[in-house]
């Protein structure tokens, strides 16, 4: 997982998509939640979509937030890397 940005293309504070994989396990989403909140503060559940693989062993989330800066979006991107289930 890689974020690949030059700072002139965002307007910050700005909306940010981030998805994250991971194995369907029962608490995958809190586990990423619990990582993405200690870098922007509590998400609200309409912040927070998940899918389904076609045969049910992986799962997608999708977090949007209201991204602050660059240093913010690599230090979650740093956070989820070292996150063994994602």
């Amino acid at each position: 997982m890689s974020i690949l940005m030059n700072d002139d293309v965002f307007n910050f504070p700005c909306d940010y998509p981030i998805k994250i994989i991971g194995k369907d396990l029962p608490n995958f989403e809190s586990t990423v939640r619990n990582i993405i909140e200690l870098h922007v503060g509590k998400l609200h559940n309409n912040q927070v979509t998940s899918s389904a693989s076609s045969k049910g062993a992986y799962i997608s989330l999708t977090v949007r937030i209201i991204a602050s800066s660059r240093s913010q979006l690599d230090a979650i991107n740093k956070s989820l890397q070292n996150c063994p289930m994602v």
